[in-house]
């Protein structure tokens, strides 16, 4: 049946109140060609003419729309915009790409939001530069991501795994069952997974949580002995090798909804994996990061040639490194002094 539609084929809005309300997300894109003629107009990144500055005008205009659109669009849910933020970028051909990010807590996603964002923002440039030119090529509007629905989309399915099958023999006591915020980490982490991927799983040894908290989530075998997180990892990619993983350890003490959320709105699928830079040595966080099905071959051919360690296998990859903003912390634990420090 169609949701906009009732039983007597009257046009209706949706009903959500039984919804849960999570986080959500959403990122769309629209792309304009300006002609040749507009580029002695620019000034370093923006487009300046005597109507005002361009793109911060389309900024203006766009973060309007986004907060608007539930006018314009019928049976659109007021939703409330908790962040809007365009960025415009524009290469040597001229060619500009208007990226709209839109996020909420609610019962209902922002995708409508950020493509109506984009779009107004585009059409804010094309009527600021048609006194210049009417030769703009007003180009697609997509969607790049959504997030905190039913699906994450990010171009195909998005799974989550909790790396959990480590023996913790430093640490004395499985670090997957240590209570940092009322529950089981290994649990904690799943959850909040849950609230973006469209499954969740344990990386985790044969039986390992039988009789435990983790019992009743889902877990992929760890199909390769003796290799670390990364035989964890291997086994889910080879199990699944058609999504995206996101990856992520069990000892992240700090690891919350903030973390993934910049995670997939800097994801790009180009590369083999989406990760954080260390805060001291500046290589990829591979225990928390965003991966591709290109990941797959990779870390098979690595692991083929002897190689154990995910952080290497990403120096040589083409990764999309990302900074630790505010509010997001990678620090593990691994002995009971790191624990008691933590706790205290």
């Amino acid at each position: 049946m169609l949701t906009h539609i009732d039983p007597k084929n009257n046009p209706t809005m949706v009903d959500v109140s039984d919804k849960k309300i999570t986080h959500r997300m959403a990122c769309a894109q629209t792309l304009i060609q300006l002609p040749m003629i507009m580029k002695p107009y620019f000034v370093g990144d923006e487009l300046v003419l005597k109507k005002g500055p361009v793109f911060q005008t389309a900024i203006i205009a766009g973060t309007m729309a986004v907060k608007r659109t539930y006018d314009l669009i019928p049976f659109c849910h007021q939703i409330p915009i908790e962040s809007c933020k365009i960025d415009i970028q524009v290469n040597e051909s001229l060619l500009v790409t208007i990226t709209c990010r839109v996020k909420t807590t609610f019962k209902t996603g922002v995708e409508m939001e950020a493509l109506h964002g984009a779009s107004l923002a585009a059409l804010t440039i094309y009527d600021m530069c048609k006194a210049i030119s009417h030769e703009i090529i007003l180009k697609e509007t997509k969607l790049i991501f959504k997030t905190g629905g039913k699906h994450t989309l990010l171009g195909r399915p998005t799974y989550g795994l909790v790396l959990t099958g480590g023996k913790s023999q430093r640490m004395g006591e499985p670090k997957a069952l240590i209570h940092y915020k009322g529950k089981a980490h290994g649990a904690y982490i799943a959850d909040v997974l849950s609230s973006y991927c469209d499954e969740v799983f344990l990386s985790a040894r044969p039986c390992q949580w039988k009789g435990s908290e983790l019992e009743a989530y889902p877990v992929i075998q760890d199909t390769i002995d003796n290799a670390g997180p990364m035989g964890g990892m291997l086994s889910a990619f080879q199990l699944h090798s058609e999504v995206n993983w996101l990856v992520v350890a069990c000892d992240l003490v700090h690891f919350n909804h903030q973390t993934v959320e910049k995670l997939l709105s800097d994801f790009r699928e180009d590369v083999v994996a989406t990760a954080f830079k260390n805060t001291d040595g500046g290589f990829p966080e591979a225990l928390c990061a965003l991966y591709t099905p290109k990941a797959q071959a990779v870390f098979l051919d690595a692991y083929k040639s002897d190689v154990r360690c995910p952080v290497k296998v990403l120096k040589h990859s083409k990764v999309h490194l990302i900074e630790q903003t505010e509010g997001i912390n990678l620090a593990n634990i691994n002995t009971p002094e790191e624990l008691r420090h933590v706790k205290h």
